[in-house]
């Protein structure tokens, strides 16, 4: 449930309504003066330039050369719009999200169209990952319509930025986006003119006072929220209750949602291992940890021909993904699927989360050594699905038995019904591998050595195969922050698990890069490019990832800068975004929109308050704490949390951190082996510092220090190991 797909048809008539009626309902009872005109039609020049080609990222790369004169999500662009007496018409798309391509290609496939747009509106792309609060205000404008969340969304918006009338374009419709927005721009732009003429200003009045409504509204429902009155307890009964969703006779895991469920995985996993909890929740975490595997690596989530895992899954069956892939998703998912190697001592599951980083590094890396978001061209499913005469049309008649027969092909397609329920993709697979090479050739009667060059020959022809069915892509080499930020954790935690040095040294210099390409002065900014504030300016999300990121880098080198790094981070995460009440995600002067917008239920990602919440938790133990007025916005745990884990699997993970903390205490004098086991402790559970006098610790010594406070003095690798990770196999 991290993201709500809406697979409806929208009843756009009723929506628009529903949008309209707020905001013109009341305009006979009504009077005042214009709230827009007074300023020149000068004030509008430069409507009419391409405005986006000098801006990093890559939806707004994208659009650079559109007929459609997009202007970038800055307050220039409303001033401009307000000098033009016009409304603004603003599309909300996210890179990670590819279905908003073929929207955008259908509006300008109408000259006529084109050309109403150009001349009737200002029109605003705006990228919800990095203007990120936008991208949470999606949802809301959603839910008043009582539609899913649903991107694209077309919003029409007054020059003070208050939204007047909004839909959603269904991903089923992307064909009917010409449709949509006409029945929508008939009506808008009609009242807007007659506003204009009769210089009443009902239009953007109302929407003002609709969008002060908004604010008190969802400040009411966040006062509203009750935090848990004893969050040790509510951990240990979220935890029961995640697994519990799980049901092992029919395979399914009850609200999931629509993405890879990579934190459901991380928590289940973490659990399992973590000395700090009853062994009945630990025990019943790790059955459903490989039992949820078993399902996900069987399932067409991982792609056998190029690699990498999709983000999302269309309906509720892990057999047909949305087939597209983002660095952030590789690496998030290659952090979890480790932590779950510590808690199953499954080979296949290191082997996938290895596979995973070595595919971003192979999709997604830049020219200036750091890492893009990896937004693919839009392509059509059937381009990724195979008919059971496609496979024996391309292999030689060997070779196509034993890999139908292993991707469990079908004559009339592997596509359950829950998945395809209109029979779109009738006679069509989705391919998952559910055997390992190594078990394949055994099968066959070969050794590994000789079967896996005929494994290898396969899986390349296959992929020709497809590569020549989606055609020419572009490459996106936009270096981006979040991405880069999540790859140095993946390496971090690939190190830990693996002890292989050159993991440790990938984290450590592309930290170092991300600190030098992602900072200005004590800030950071998302792209390594210039760009206007509202577009490129550090969110409370990419401070939490920075944190995070930073912490991890210092757990495994123990260098103290990395831990100075993230202290100032944090002081500086505290004067942005401690608001009255609330965590700002956006910081004040990269702010549009007057809403009280705060990251805190994991919908598209972790949430800021999770990810806050966590270093929280790490930099206390290193008695370097938060600001106290940020401390009380990230720290409570929502008393719901129990009921809906899965919209708080990182929130849930610095809780049961922080209630049922493992504190590592550090001796002076530790032997490099003792001290390289320090480094490859799990990285964000065990809570490490340095021994002050007080404790009393040997040199060459470390003392674990338990929430029930239990100590215990350590003096080799092997007791360490054993202390912290009873129940994992040796690393």
């Amino acid at each position: 449930m991290k993201f709500r797909f809406s697979n409806g048809a929208v009843a756009t008539a009723a929506v628009l309504c529903g949008c309209l009626l707020g905001v013109f309902g009341c305009r006979r009872s009504n009077s005042g003066s214009a709230a827009v005109g007074g300023v020149p039609r000068s004030a509008s020049q430069n409507l009419d330039a391409k405005s986006l080609g000098a801006l990093p990222g890559a939806i707004y790369q994208g659009q650079a050369n559109s007929l459609i004169h997009w202007q970038p999500w800055t307050k220039d662009t409303l001033l401009r719009a307000r000098g033009a007496k016009r409304l603004v018409f603003a599309v909300i798309a996210m890179p990670q999200q590819p279905g908003y391509q073929s929207v955008l290609a259908a509006l300008t496939k109408d000259a006529g169209l084109v050309d109403e747009i150009n001349h009737e509106y200002v029109s605003v792309l705006i990228d919800g990952d990095s203007a990120r609060e936008v991208g949470l205000l999606a949802p809301e404008l959603c839910a008043e319509i009582h539609q899913g969340l649903q991107l694209p969304l077309f919003v029409w918006l007054t020059p003070a930025g208050n939204p007047v009338a909004w839909i959603p374009v269904p991903r089923v419709s992307a064909g009917r986006a010409v449709e949509l927005f006409n029945q929508s721009h008939a009506m808008v732009n009609r009242l807007w003119k007659e506003d204009l003429a009769n210089q009443a200003g009902y239009v953007s009045k109302n929407s003002a006072t609709n969008n002060v409504t908004r604010a008190e509204r969802m400040t009411q429902r966040r006062n509203s929220m009750q935090a848990s009155a004893n969050p040790a307890a509510d951990v240990e009964r979220s935890l029961r209750q995640l697994a519990s969703f799980y049901d092992p006779l029919s395979r399914s895991f009850d609200q999931a949602g629509g993405l890879f469920p990579a934190g459901s995985v991380d928590l289940l996993a973490t659990a399992a291992i973590h000395p700090g909890l009853p062994d009945a929740v630990r025990s019943r975490c790790l059955e459903t940890t490989r039992e949820l595997l078993v399902d996900l690596f069987g399932s067409a989530m991982f792609d056998p021909l190029d690699g990498g895992v999709f983000t999302s899954r269309r309906g509720n069956s892990w057999a047909l993904p949305g087939f597209s892939r983002d660095c952030i998703s590789q690496a998030r998912a290659a952090v979890a699927l480790i932590d779950a190697y510590r808690a199953t001592g499954d080979a296949e599951t290191l082997e996938r989360a290895l596979g995973l980083i070595k595919f971003a590094e192979k999709s997604f890396s830049t020219y200036e050594g750091l890492f893009s978001i990896g937004a693919q061209a839009e392509s059509e499913p059937a381009a990724w699905l195979w008919t059971v005469e496609d496979i024996e049309k391309e292999l030689p008649p060997a070779d196509a038995v034993w890999w139908i027969k292993a991707t469990n092909m079908k004559g009339l397609g592997n596509l359950p019904s829950e998945a395809d329920p209109r029979r779109e993709f009738f006679r069509s697979n989705s391919l998952a591998m559910s055997k390992s090479p190594a078990r394949l050739a055994t099968e066959q009667g070969q050794a590994l050595e000789v079967f896996a060059p005929r494994y290898e020959t396969v899986r390349q022809k296959l992929l020709q195969v497809r590569i020549a069915r989606l055609g020419q892509t572009s490459r996106d080499d936009c270096s981006h922050a979040s991405a880069s930020f999540r790859m140095v954790s993946a390496y971090a935690a690939a190190f830990a698990v693996t002890g292989d040095g050159q993991f440790r040294e990938k984290a450590r210099d592309l930290l170092g890069k991300c600190r030098v390409a992602f900072t200005e002065g004590p800030r950071l900014r998302q792209f390594s490019k210039p760009a206007p504030a509202t577009h490129g300016e550090g969110r409370a999300f990419l401070y939490g990832l920075a944190l995070q990121a930073a912490l991890d880098v210092n757990a495994i080198t123990s260098d103290e800068k990395w831990l100075g790094w993230a202290d100032d981070l944090a002081s500086t995460a505290a004067e942005l975004f401690t608001g009255p009440g609330y965590l700002k995600e956006c910081p004040d002067d990269a702010k549009i929109l007057d809403l009280p917008i705060s990251d805190s239920v994991m919908l598209f990602d972790d949430s800021s308050k999770g990810l806050l919440s966590f270093a929280e938790c790490r930099l206390a133990e290193r008695d370097r704490p938060l600001v106290a007025g940020l401390v009380d916005l990230v720290v409570p745990l929502p008393a719901s949390a129990a009921d809906r884990p899965v919209l708080y699997t990182d929130l849930l993970q610095a809780t049961l951190a922080r209630e049922h903390k493992v504190i590592l205490v550090i001796g002076a004098g530790l032997s490099p082996e003792m001290l390289l086991v320090t480094q490859r402790l799990p990285l964000r559970m065990i809570q490490r510092r340095s021994a002050k006098p007080a404790d009393l610790i040997p040199d060459g010594s470390v003392k674990l220090i338990f929430a029930s406070g239990e100590t215990r003095m350590i003096s080799t690798p092997a007791a360490l190991q054993e202390a912290v990770l009873p129940s994992t196999p040796k690393l």
